[in-house]
């Protein structure tokens, strides 16, 4: 028995000192960079409690192939970065997953996770930078050879720019997000239709009928303008608020709609609620715009609140959600949406009060 026993002893020594040593040595292999040169970055992702993204920053430099790790120890997370084309759905505990990204141009790129993963999901959040030396462009004079390309997101003046370059809508605007602002003094009795308004076939006004000039007005401005239009005359107001929201959305096609449905509920929900009251559990404690103005309402904006939605233009929208609320809780989303995704979240925050 004594030798079966220091036998069974010797197994449990050799198990507990090799074993380690076995997965140490293999993490470290993995670690090294491959026969292809690429280099390897571990990130592990855990519950914002717990310190979300780890590291939460990273520097890359353009050109560059490096394989991501990405590990959870704790829940299911996600991972998007939406500048460099990544897109990982689910990162399940104990697993890594694997992704060689090559940014192609210096920049700053935001990464998130993309699954719900507890009340602070939307804090989840990291940055790369992504550094190179670009040669002198011939239309700027006064920049040297080698200097660093300005940051993707920065523009002249301290301008924030789009994906594409542009600066947002908002700013061109001149719109100080961060004014306190009246409520609509003309709501709607009932919920205007879309479909109703599409079936009054009234025509309407240029600022209306374009696209781009209708998101520099508000609902509520619209609807002024209808109403004193003597062709509409025989319209009750109810008709005339589903003929604004059919101005609204008309050119808004359905996958736009749903791809601003997925954003929502992934991005916003926790917060404002899957109905847009701003009751989600995530935002009870949230200060709100009662941090700039006491009187103002704690906690996240209601998307169904008619005053305050009425008066707000898609401009408007835009910039709350590109910056974020200064002090509010309200994070930036400029950095992960492109333009196309921003008027799809904007249209589908007007569901909210237009019905089809």
């Amino acid at each position: 028995m004594q030798r079966r026993d220091r036998f069974a002893l010797l197994v449990i020594l050799a198990i507990l000192l090799v074993l380690p040593s076995f997965l140490l040595g293999y993490q470290v292999w993995r670690q090294q960079p491959t026969a292809a040169g690429i280099r390897i970055v571990n990130i592990a992702a855990r519950v914002p409690e717990q310190g979300g993204f780890s590291p939460d920053r990273l520097t890359l430099r353009a050109g560059e192939t490096v394989r991501l790790r990405i590990s959870s120890p704790d829940v299911v997370h996600g991972l998007t970065i939406p500048g460099l084309g990544v897109n990982v759905d689910e990162i399940y505990p104990g697993t890594v997953v694997e992704v060689d990204v090559t940014p192609d141009k210096p920049g700053r790129y935001a990464f998130a996770c993309t699954r719900w993963c507890g009340v602070d999901h939307w804090r989840m959040r990291g940055v790369i930078e992504v550094t190179g030396l670009t040669p002198r462009p011939p239309s700027l004079p006064g920049k040297g050879v080698g200097e660093r390309s300005p940051l993707a997101g920065e523009g002249a003046g301290g301008m924030l720019t789009s994906a594409g370059g542009d600066v947002p809508l908002y700013q061109q605007l001149g719109i100080d997000i961060d004014a306190m602002r009246h409520a609509a003094q003309v709501t709607p009795a009932t919920r205007p239709s879309i479909g109703v308004g599409a079936e009054l076939n009234a025509a309407l006004p240029p600022e209306l009928a374009d696209p781009a000039r209708r998101r520099t007005r508000t609902p509520a401005g619209a609807f002024q303008t209808l109403r004193a239009d003597l062709a509409n005359a025989a319209l009750s107001d109810d008709d005339v608020w589903s003929l604004v929201a059919w101005a609204w959305l008309k050119d808004v096609k359905p996958a736009a709609l749903a791809r601003g449905q997925t954003l929502y509920a992934r991005d916003c929900a926790a917060c404002h609620g899957p109905d847009g009251k701003g009751k989600g559990p995530a935002g009870v404690n949230l200060p709100g715009m009662a941090k700039m103005e006491p009187v103002m309402p704690k906690g996240p904006s209601d998307f169904t609140d008619a005053g305050a939605m009425l008066a707000a233009s898609d401009a408007l929208l835009q910039g709350k959600l590109l910056r974020g609320g200064m002090g509010t809780g309200m994070p930036e989303f400029g950095a992960l949406y492109s333009d196309e995704e921003q008027w799809a979240m904007i249209a589908y925050l007007r569901t909210f009060l237009f019905g089809k």
